[in-house]
């Protein structure tokens, strides 16, 4: 039995804990609030929330009911769940966050998803995604479905860049994908990077990612990439003041992309071809209304193979260029 949920005591039950936080997060305007409440309550109780449902007549230890208000009192104040119990899924991984990174968003998988398929096979021999024969085209995106790297164009170790790390949840799970490759993180907060290099040490792969305080490329030696991701700040001011109040605790840099979105956009696209190897590939998240405007833009800067990847609600999500 857990230690929290104490039958010898009278406190208050699992039940009444969970409607007491359930009326509260509601009041609050928060989403899902008998979720968060079950959240918060498996959190301090340190049980899944499968064993609430079980024990949910059984009162719960003073200490963990006082711990449980005190959390539910946070999330009233509408900080996002993901700081207070510390933790946030992302590639089926867990990752440790805190507010001096931004909170991983299901749709960034996207990144992971495009760049593995790029380096799969002949890196990797027998694994899945690579191609025998001619390559196949997405129809509504024109994107390569299949590598469009040979052995002899990258080699044996191909080599990654993330910009703008935060949390290391994209620089982690390709480390976690792509044994066979070296990545490096770059992000200009030494608190992010702190972050990230604790969530490469929590999945066993902080010996192949290289971690780099660097504002975009500025400390980065004349190092070529074979594909450079990025989730750059892309949020316009009308934007973010149209966002839930949860966002208001992440870190603005994070977010913050200037009047129309695209400054570190711009940036970036400017200083990427001279860090990309021949034939190297650049992707990036991009604002679901910018998708003409980047591409404008990565075709100025001389990118080839210019293309929008539409996410899984069909929305532009991510830049897809070859240098």
């Amino acid at each position: 039995m857990d230690a929290a949920i104490d039958t010898s005591t009278r406190g208050a039950t699992v039940n009444a804990l969970l409607a007491e936080g359930n009326a509260g997060l509601a009041a609050a305007g928060v989403g899902a609030p008998r979720l968060d409440a079950e959240l918060l309550l498996a959190a301090t109780c340190g049980c899944e929330r499968a064993a609430l449902y079980a024990r949910g007549r059984e009162p719960v230890s003073d200490w963990c009911a006082a711990a449980f208000r005190a959390l539910l009192a946070r999330r009233v104040r509408r900080e996002p769940l993901q700081y207070i119990v510390g933790r946030q899924e992302f590639w089926s991984l867990d990752f440790t966050v805190t507010p001096d990174v931004l909170i991983p968003r299901p749709e960034t998988e996207l990144l992971v998803e495009l760049a593995v398929s790029l380096l799969s096979p002949p890196f990797e021999k027998g694994g899945p995604g690579g191609i025998c024969g001619a390559a196949h085209v997405d129809a509504a995106t024109q994107i390569p479905l299949n590598p469009p790297f040979s052995k002899g164009e990258v080699g044996a170790r191909p080599l990654l860049c993330d910009v703008g790390t935060g949390s290391g949840c994209i620089a982690v799970a390709l480390a976690r994908e792509l044994p066979n490759a070296e990545v490096w993180a770059l992000d200009f907060s030494a608190d992010a990077l702190l972050m990230a290099e604790v969530n490469a040490q929590q999945h066993g792969v902080a010996e192949r990612i290289r971690f780099l305080r660097s504002d975009l490329f500025a400390t980065v030696p004349g190092q070529r990439f074979d594909v450079i991701v990025s989730n750059p700040p892309y949020l316009t001011a009308d934007d973010l003041a149209a966002l839930q109040p949860e966002v208001a605790f992440e870190p603005r840099a994070a977010l913050d992309g200037g009047a129309d979105g695209l400054d570190v956009i711009r940036r970036l696209l400017a200083v990427v071809p001279n860090r990309l190897a021949d034939g190297g590939w650049l992707l990036m998240e991009i604002g679901a209304a910018q998708a003409a405007a980047v591409e404008d833009a990565a075709r100025a800067a001389g990118f080839s193979a210019v293309a929008i990847r539409l996410d899984y609600a069909g929305l532009p999500r991510v830049l897809t260029a070859r240098r």
